[in-house]
Order: structure tokens, then C-alpha cells, then sequence
């Protein structure tokens, strides 16, 4: 995220707008409340797959084997059960037919949380910053997933972050895990596609897949080569965009100068932007033609897109905007 420095008159009858950027929120108060916890305690993360593989769980498997949740009749063949035989149905069909039931299994969740230095900045000191409203976020979906006994791993994304949590599973592992996401911290620049890529090639067993990213690339190319790659080996991906409001729309500012020098916050460059209607105007049709494309890479694979502003609740976005998509279910 590029981040202003100070700014140049670009003629007398304008002032001069040499106030800073308003400070970074200290955000002492703890990333997760009870309420939000006991909420979340209700919402289990759903597939738009069955898998056939994993251990005892809560959902869905194309599995069949002993269970009280029946599935399916088969006929009866040499070997089976005979214990599983359906006398009824042999007296209506006088034919032997087995009682199928399915069994059920535990995802793999994998978080993928963006670190870098472009995360770690907010436009307002009574908003979070888009890593702090991320970490939320992985924290949330980590809670509801460790909760309903998934398999949990957190891996943060940066060329210098510190080390992955999990794979963890059980309600025992909430506790480590909350701690964990507190301790997280920002990192310098972060290669995404390439770290996205590295991941998935190096599990032996594909899952649901989350990566929490603000995106801010121009190279989206590579992003949904690695996307589609992801999902060729049965990889569901979802993208989680966390959006600061004044990336939107940086009238927010309410910048007075005519001109302002800019640097990106990850690799220094500098330049300098007009604050003129049409700039802005420009600046506004660019960044949607570009969250566009974002969004668009999800196509023809096992991937969705949610732009989450740092502005919306984490309940708000949980029970309403991921409900929507389909991967979340109420018990």
C-alpha cells in the first residue's frame, strides 16, 4: 500500500497539505471477544465437495461404512455384512439388498495470511489495520474449524514471517491458536503466487484453502495461474481481499493540496499523484476494472472472492457475506 509522505503546492491559490497520515491504531484490546466466540460456536465451515478421504468428522463424505445416517440400498453380494441386510426390503423385493450409511469426515483448512508491510496500514485511527482485521478473520474461520474437529494449519506469507501454526485439530487447539494470531506480526515483502504455489504442490493431500491478502500486484496473471493449478490438483480456494475504504476511494483523505508525494510502503519507490477530479476519476475506474479482474480469476476453478472492507464487522462478514457464498452453514 502506498502511503503518503508529504505533499507539494501545485500553485498559489492552493495551501499546502503537510499533515500526516493518521497514526497507526495501538489496537491494545484483544483481536477476539467472547461474544464473537460463542457466535461462531454455531457456524460450520462447509465444502461444495465430498472427499472420500480423512478421518471421523462432521461432514459429509462419499465414503460408506458403519453409521446411523443412512445413505443407500445395495445388493447383496458375496462378502458383505449380512448383518447389514435389510429383511424388509427382502420381504417386498424378495431380493437381498444392504443397508448403506454414511460416514462422515474432517476437512484440512489451510489460512494463508498475507504479512507484508502493505497489510499493515489503516486510513482511519478508528479502524484496524487490513492485517489486524485479516488475522480476524483466519481466526474466525481457524475457531469455527477447529471447533467442529477440521484440521487446522496457519501459515503466514512474508519473505522474513516467523513459523506456521498446526496442522492442529481439536477444541483444545483454540487457545494456542488465538495466541498464536496475536503474536503475528508484519514482515517484509511477500511473493504470494509464488508462496501460494509452493504450498500446495508440497501437501500430499489437497483441502479447503484460504488466503487472506489485500492482492496489491500487478501481476495477476501469475495469481490465477496458481489458482488454476491449485484447483487442478482438487484444491478449493478461497480469496479473502482485505480492503482499507480509502483504496476505494481516496477522496477520503480530503487532501487539500493540488499534488502529493507517495511511497509504497514495501519497496520505497516514490512518486508523485495529482489530487485533480479527473485523476481521481481515473484512479477510480482503474481500481474497479482491477478488483474485477481479481475477482474473475476464480472462474472455471474451485475458488470464490469476498472483498471484505476493514470497516464491516467479522460477525457481519461470517454470518452474512460468506452464508452467501455457500461455505459456511448454520447446525
Amino acid at each position: 500500500m502506498i502511503r503518503r509522505l508529504r505533499a507539494r503546492a501545485g500553485g498559489p491559490e492552493r495551501p499546502v497539505d503537510v499533515r500526516p497520515l493518521p497514526a497507526m491504531p495501538p489496537h491494545q484490546e484483544p483481536l477476539f471477544s467472547d461474544e464473537l466466540l460463542s457466535r461462531l460456536r454455531h457456524v460450520i465451515l462447509r465444502s461444495r465437495r465430498r472427499t472420500a478421504t480423512g478421518l471421523s468428522g462432521e461432514h459429509r463424505s462419499l465414503r460408506k461404512g458403519p453409521s446411523p445416517e443412512f445413505a443407500d440400498f445395495k445388493p447383496y453380494a458375496v462378502g458383505d455384512d449380512f448383518r447389514r441386510i435389510d429383511w424388509r426390503a427382502y420381504a417386498r423385493h424378495d431380493t437381498l439388498y444392504v443397508r448403506e450409511s454414511e460416514t462422515t469426515t474432517e476437512f484440512d483448512v489451510h489460512i494463508l495470511v498475507d504479512v507484508s508491510r502493505s497489510m499493515d496500514w489503516s486510513s482511519d485511527e478508528e479502524q484496524p489495520t487490513k492485517l489486524r482485521h485479516g488475522l480476524r478473520l483466519a481466526g474466525a474461520i481457524g475457531y469455527l474449524s477447529l471447533w467442529h474437529f477440521d484440521r487446522v494449519t496457519i501459515t503466514p506469507v512474508g519473505s522474513d514471517a516467523g513459523y506456521p501454526f498446526g496442522p492442529a485439530q481439536g477444541r483444545s487447539n483454540i487457545i494456542p491458536m488465538l495466541r498464536y494470531l496475536e503474536r503475528t506480526h508484519p514482515a517484509a515483502e511477500a511473493d504470494l503466487p509464488q508462496a501460494v504455489n509452493h504450498y500446495v504442490f508440497r501437501k500430499s493431500r489437497s483441502g479447503f484453502l484460504v488466503i487472506v491478502s489485500d492482492f496489491l500486484s500487478d501481476d495477476l496473471s501469475r495469481l490465477e495461474s496458481t489458482i488454476h493449478g491449485a484447483a487442478a490438483l482438487g484444491w478449493q480456494t478461497l480469496l479473502l481481499q482485505i480492503v482499507d475504504p480509502a483504496e476505494d476511494d481516496p477522496a477520503r483523505f480530503e487532501i487539500d493540496a493540488t499534488t502529493t508525494e507517495i511511497a509504497d510502503a514495501e519497496t520505497g519507490t516514490r512518486m508523485l499523484v495529482s489530487h485533480a477530479p479527473a485523476s481521481l476519476t481515473r484512479y477510480r475506474a482503474e481500481r474497479a476494472a482491477w478488483t474485477e479482474a481479481l475477482a474473475d480469476i476464480g472462474a472455471g476453478s474451485r475458488a470464490s472472492h469476498l472483498a471484505v472492507s476493514t470497516g464491516e464487522r467479522i460477525e457481519d462478514v461470517v454470518f452474512r457475506l460468506l452464508f452467501d457464498l455457500g461455505l459456511v452453514a448454520r447446525r
